[in-house]
């Protein structure tokens, strides 16, 4: 059967008329991903974004990490600096691999606070710009490559997700991974759109494996879409398929295959989900209702979407009515562009499946099942969370968008070019006053573009001060004896991991009970902080909630001389903290005698010498 030009997609780019709104376009969206997060800009080294503080502290500990593991001649891959004495995985957590090691000299020259900045002030440009340039490679004019660039990047999926979420939020590789995706079984050279494929495939595995497993999702929502509308073209696809898949394999293996022997069969391995199943899901409303980082939104709409699951960093879906509309309109209009249908699936398996397995539904979790719920156990599906289905339903909708401006465009050079061969009216030539007016068409195109990206317009986002580092940590502690212990309060759990902060201040000079992280308890099942702590570290992380002093028995003195001994601590350390004098009481309690005050800590040594 002959190929015809809308069974193939199209990978050539066109000439574009660009007008004063267009490029008034083009310089607000610019100004506007920039703009989100404006409020770092005069203080890159001390402030971080608000919301997701621990979050922050995580990536900070991780961007510092990895470059110092490199120079020190230690495994980056693998540290017993924080969880000690078991330790922690870098792979089974966001560690940022790849943009540690890029970042390396800024992270050595200005703190890797400033590495973190600089990946959230340029996560929405770089994403944004990725997918107008994936759009020219599919055959975008510029206009509508600019439209879908700009609803990619300045989607919630993207914006929210950078309140602690940076490798969610530092996605230019999604677009990018799904062109290639659709070129390992289209390219008539196979292995260099394999190459090309694993290679970027295994720079966004060691930058963040979320945004690579989505893409994988996508490209396969797409090739099941071709395979199903032009079966004909399986024959042909499936050799080069089958060849570009092989050596993206081999890339992969060759540059990320040690990382990932690591993860899956070292000593950290884990396995499942450490977070409620269902939980992290899209409320059904999410995706018409906006949040408070939205400029357009009312104070309904803020007090509706902060009844939705998690916390900003999680309110991924929203979309937008007019977005929503034009998808559908488009998707109706447009079915048989294969382009078109492609898209339109894999927008509405993504928003489908982004709901999770029991569905919320104004801020209620209800017993409705989701199709995700028939999916959640299936290998690597079980680690992932259903709300991040939101990012892969941005690229497509904005791919869509995209599609629709060329769409409005393309009717109306359809329309003049009919007349001017003067044939019969076509159903193009009716449609509307833009039908046959290049000019008016591309000012309506325009205008869809803008109605569609307005509603996504974000707010800059909010800042707060990094946490306080005492003297301590970047004076005394760097003198600190080679494989010292010290146990850092508060004492560092997911809710408060300011210990992480100060231990990387000290250049990570020793190591450090407990932690923020994802790691595996004695099932080897993955739990945030690992395996259960030890009973002393459970009652001060509960003095430090509470702020109130424990009731220290003889028992609680036992039982801290055991797990002192256990971990071969040579110090206690307290830094600043809201618990501060709870925690100094209980600690005095505990050891029968008070600290010494030492550059802004209040410090017990067990070991004599040892940190002093």
């Amino acid at each position: 059967m002959t190929t015809t030009a809308r069974e193939e997609v199209p990978t050539a780019s066109r000439p574009a008329l660009v007008t004063p709104l267009g490029a008034a376009t083009a310089l607000v969206v610019l100004v506007v991903a920039l703009g989100v997060s404006w409020r770092l800009w005069p203080a890159l080294g001390g402030r971080m974004v608000g919301g997701n503080v621990p979050d922050a502290i995580h990536y900070t500990w991780w961007l510092g990490w990895t470059p110092h593991a490199l120079a020190n001649g230690d495994n980056p891959l693998l540290t017993r600096l924080m969880n000690w004495p078991e330790g922690v995985g870098a792979m089974n957590n966001t560690s940022l691999l790849l943009p540690a090691v890029v970042l390396a000299p800024v992270t050595a020259v200005a703190g890797s606070l400033v590495s973190l900045n600089l990946l959230i002030v340029f996560a929405v440009p770089a994403s944004a710009l990725a997918a107008a340039w994936t759009g020219r490679r599919l055959g975008f004019s510029w206009p509508a490559a600019a439209a879908a660039g700009a609803a990619y990047g300045l989607s919630p999926a993207i914006v929210n997700s950078l309140v602690g979420h940076v490798t969610m939020a530092f996605a230019p590789a999604l677009p990018i991974l799904l062109l290639l995706g659709v070129r390992a079984w289209q390219s008539q050279r196979p292995v260099r759109a394999g190459l090309w494929l694993g290679v970027v495939a295994a720079a966004q595995l060691l930058t963040g494996e979320e945004v690579l497993f989505q893409a994988a999702m996508g490209s396969a929502m797409v090739l099941v879409v071709v395979a199903l509308s032009r079966p004909w073209l399986v024959p042909a696809a499936v050799p080069r398929l089958a060849v570009a898949s092989g050596i993206a394999l081999g890339v992969v293996l060759l540059l990320a295959g040690y990382p990932l022997y690591q993860q899956f069969f070292g000593p950290l391995a884990q396995h499942g989900n450490p977070f409620l199943a269902d939980y992290y899901a899209a409320d059904l409303h999410g995706f018409t209702t906006p949040t408070n980082q939205q400029w357009l939104h009312r104070p309904a709409d803020a007090a509706a979407s902060a009844k939705f699951p998690g916390g900003q960093e999680e309110h991924l879906a929203y979309l937008g009515w007019p977005l929503l509309i034009t998808c559908l309109v488009l998707a109706i209009a447009r079915w048989r562009d294969l382009r078109v249908r492609a898209a339109a699936c894999g927008l509405a398996t993504a928003m489908i499946l982004s709901l999770g397995g029991r569905l919320w539904i104004g801020g209620r979790w209800t017993e409705i099942r989701g199709p995700y719920h028939w999916v959640a156990k299936v290998p690597v599906m079980e680690a992932s969370l259903a709300s991040r289905f939101s990012l892969l339903a941005a690229v497509f909708a904005a791919g869509m968008l995209g599609l629709a401006v060329d769409a409005i465009r393309d009717g109306a050079r359809e329309g003049a070019s009919v007349g001017a061969h003067g044939h019969r009216r076509s159903r193009v030539q009716d449609a509307g006053w833009a039908a046959g007016h290049p000019v008016r068409a591309a000012v309506a195109a325009e205008l869809v573009a803008l109605l569609c990206l307005m509603p996504l317009l974000p707010r800059p986002l909010q800042t707060v001060e990094a946490p306080e580092i005492p003297a301590y940590f970047t004076d005394a502690a760097r003198r600190l004896p080679a494989g010292s212990v010290v146990v850092v309060l508060p004492y560092p759990v997911g809710g408060n991991p300011v210990g992480m902060w100060w231990q990387r201040a000290s250049g990570y000079r020793f190591a450090m009970p407990g932690g923020y992280f994802l790691g595996p308890a004695g099932d080897g099942r993955a739990y945030v902080g690992g395996p259960a702590d030890p009973a002393t570290a459970m009652l001060l992380a509960r003095v430090a909630q509470t702020r109130t002093p424990a009731v220290v028995t003889e028992v609680e003195r036992e039982q801290a001389r055991r797990d002192l001994a256990d971990w071969q601590a040579d110090a206690v350390v307290l830094g600043p903290d809201p618990a501060r004098e709870a925690l100094r009481t209980t600690v005095t309690a505990l050891l029968g005698r008070p600290p010494e005050q030492v550059e802004g800590v209040d410090l017990w040594m067990t070991t004599p010498g040892a940190a002093s």
